[in-house]
């Protein structure tokens, strides 16, 4: 081959090994990168093979659970985040799903985590019509979401700002609290006459045991035995739990959701009883925030101030941060603080300082204590508060939610316990003004709610009033609800006039309505739930309710014009807690009160039980190989004597110091004296004394 030849032919040969070259090379870097795929998908295996025994092992731990809970266990498709894999409950074992079919199954079958239930104290549909006209006359022309205020005077507005926009989405011009009806509720109690009314504490015991029980009973059957309350439940379940209240906590709604007595504590002669107040302390809740100094009255009361048990240094001995007013309730929820307990009470001296109108308070400036119920039972009414200076509402419910949701982060969950209970004291009145602003703040309250609930996506929120007062332009109430003396003060008979005058602060402190002025009536009252669609059916299907439940569906028209209720949308009071809860898969009611409240020893039959023996001098209740438990005590004491902590319940006594007389005119009356007289314990003091599986 000649130079010239061997020339051209160089550049062929440079290429085509450049090319082998390359090919080798490709070849040796596809075998790199096949390697370090089949190095990751093993170690992805290895991954996903750690998570299904997670995830395994997670599947028969909550199958247990649920089961213990009073379930039959876990339904197919339940769906459980391992390490980052996906996996649904089927056919008995964990089936790895992907990141698209998980979302897409738990959109339509949330987990619910937490459980907000809102009680509207008195608040029943004539006050809530008055509320809603209000709110729908001036909505349509809100600035950014701002809707003009009840005013007190041209000068001052009620404390709590009304918006259009508190859920994130949506305008309502109604009240929030409108969009979300879905029946109306019986608040009948037990040995109940046709012509007679509950009181808050029954009336609160149906609503949060889900039992009926007699006039003035709180935490407990209408055979007097203690039964779990919603909170308990919760707690039960490992659930973070609060409770809040305009009101006090031994008030006669907040004791029964928190305490298990024969006569709710704040009657005359029972008030501040050692055991409502020792139960409070004890009972593990984790926010409690009400008015009232000591968790009850106010100390400058005469009636009261001696018999005071629940105070400030015993709260905090118990781990609680003690507030005192706005500020140190902001304080105490920005540094972290995970019980919170509340001393909050008005200054009356300085509020004459400062030109405060105390009539509504029946404060007597000679004694300097207030004279008999109203506002001293509770914070200002909503319209005669200063945003940012006095409590709301609100100030309490955002608090308590900041607390439970994000300082504490229960993996678990929370419940909490709302109570707007000064509608009562106003609407019992039928004081128009003071009604509506506490009706419209309440509803600012839920729509703050139910706006928490939608972002979460984990939330249950339920609202029911414990009954109705007043009665409202309600012919049929009138004729059977006990009259009271009349009050001064204009009739309004035009709603938009009542409307307008409210807006203009033209309305006469303490101005009544529709003639005489009722306490309780026993008429229905409305219910509202927000829940995901999925468990929102669920709830309805439990409580009997149509799956279209919705305002114009429960009634037709408004108390002053005349309302025709719907029977296929009525439900009894009784039935929610247990809805709620079981949609929530917690504890059933009736398995917490099996657990929480173990019998163990009767005065009135010392054989009954054969347990032990209970010294009432000394609060101990000694099993008969030797275990020792104290009323309303967080530990006891094993046969060996090692000390233990109760993880929830309490060991409690349940007496009736006087007699009953039942409220249905059949002349049925308790026994005097000791017509109960029953040491009950937790279950696991039970187990851990070495009684469980016993007959007794």
């Amino acid at each position: 081959m000649r130079f010239n030849d061997r020339k051209r032919l160089f550049p062929v040969v440079l290429t085509v090994c450049l090319l082998v070259f390359a090919l080798l090379a490709s070849c040796v870097n596809d075998s790199g990168i096949d390697k370090q795929k089949q190095e990751e998908e093993a170690k992805r295996a290895e991954a996903l093979a750690a998570a299904t025994v997670s995830a395994e092992n997670y599947f028969k731990e909550y199958d247990a659970t649920l089961k213990s809970r009073g379930y039959d266990g876990i339904g197919e498709g339940h769906l459980f985040l391992s390490d980052g894999f996906y996996f649904k409950y089927e056919n008995g074992g964990a089936v790895s799903i992907t990141e698209e079919e998980y979302n897409e199954k738990l959109t339509g079958n949330p987990v619910i985590k937490n459980i907000i239930f809102l009680i509207p104290d008195g608040a029943g549909f004539g006050s809530y019509d008055y509320a809603n006209a209000y709110k729908s006359k001036y909505a349509p022309s809100a600035v950014n979401g701002i809707v003009d205020p009840v005013k007190d005077t041209e000068n001052t507005v009620q404390g709590t700002t009304l918006t259009t926009n508190a859920i994130e989405g949506l305008t309502v011009n109604t009240l929030y609290l409108d969009r979300y009806m879905i029946a109306h509720a019986d608040t009948s109690m037990a040995h109940m006459a046709d012509h007679s009314a509950t009181d808050s504490a029954a009336a609160g015991t149906a609503l949060l045991t889900g039992h009926k029980t007699v006039y003035t009973a709180t935490g407990m059957d209408e055979n007097f035995n203690p039964v779990a309350n919603i909170l308990e439940a919760s707690r039960l379940d490992g659930k973070s739990t609060g409770f809040v209240t305009t009101k006090c906590l031994v008030d006669a709604t907040p004791s029964a959701g928190t305490v298990h007595v024969m006569r709710r504590p704040d009657q005359d002669g029972c008030a501040y009883q050692p055991d409502a107040s020792r139960q409070l302390l004890n009972s593990l809740i984790d926010v409690e925030l009400c008015y009232g100094s000591d968790g009850g009255y106010v100390k400058s009361s005469t009636k009261y101030s001696e018999k005071a048990i629940c105070n400030d240094d015993r709260a905090e001995n118990h781990g609680y941060t003690v507030v005192t007013d706005v500020q140190s309730l902001e304080t105490a929820v920005k540094s972290g603080a995970k019980k919170l307990f509340s001393r909050f009470q008005l200054d009356f001296v300085s509020m004459i300082d400062e030109g405060y109108d105390l009539t509504k308070t029946n404060y007597n400036v000679g004694t300097a204590a207030w004279n008999t119920d109203y506002q001293g039972h509770h914070i200002l009414y909503d319209v005669d508060a200063t945003k940012g200076k006095d409590l709301t509402l609100m100030d309490l419910a955002k608090s308590a939610l900041t607390v439970l949701s994000e300082n504490i982060d229960n993996p678990n969950g929370f419940c909490l316990v709302i109570e707007g209970g000064a509608i009562d004291n106003a609407a019992e009145q039928r004081y128009v003004k003071e009604a509506v602003c506490d009706y419209l703040a309440f509803d600012e309250v839920f729509g703050y709610c139910v706006n928490f609930a939608m972002k979460r996506g984990d939330t249950i929120v339920v609202a029911c009033p414990d009954h109705d007062s007043g009665g409202f332009y309600d012919p049929a109430t009138q004729s059977k609800a006990p009259q009271k003396a009349n009050k001064p003060g204009k009739a309004f008979t035009d709603i938009d006039s009542l409307c307008q005058a409210l807006h203009d602060g033209l309305v006469v402190d303490n101005t009544v309505v529709g003639g005489a002025a009722l306490g309780h009536s026993p008429q229905d009252v409305p219910v509202w739930l927000y829940a995901p669609e999925s468990v929102r059916s669920e709830i309805l299907e439990k409580l009997g309710l149509p799956g279209d439940a919705s305002a114009d569906k429960v009634r037709t028209g408004r108390f002053y014009d005349g309302s025709e209720f719907n029977d296929a949308y009525k439900i009894n009071n009784l039935d929610l807690a247990e809805a709620v809860v079981e949609a929530a898969r917690g504890t059933k009611m009736e398995l917490a009160t099996k657990k929480l409240f173990v019998p163990v020893y009767d005065n009135n039959d010392p054989e009954k039980y054969s347990l032990g023996t209970y010294d009432e001098e000394t609060e101990v209740f000694t099993f008969e190989n030797g275990a020792k438990v104290t009323r309303n005590s967080r530990t006891f004491t094993d046969a060996a004597g090692t000390e233990h902590s109760i993880k929830c319940g309490l060991p409690i006594y349940v007496t009736n110091p006087t007699s009953y007389k039942y409220e249905d005119g059949s002349g049925k009356t308790a026994k005097k004296g000791k017509a109960a007289a029953v040491f009950y314990v937790p279950y696991e003091v039970i187990e851990v004394c070495g009684y469980a599986g016993t007959d007794d």
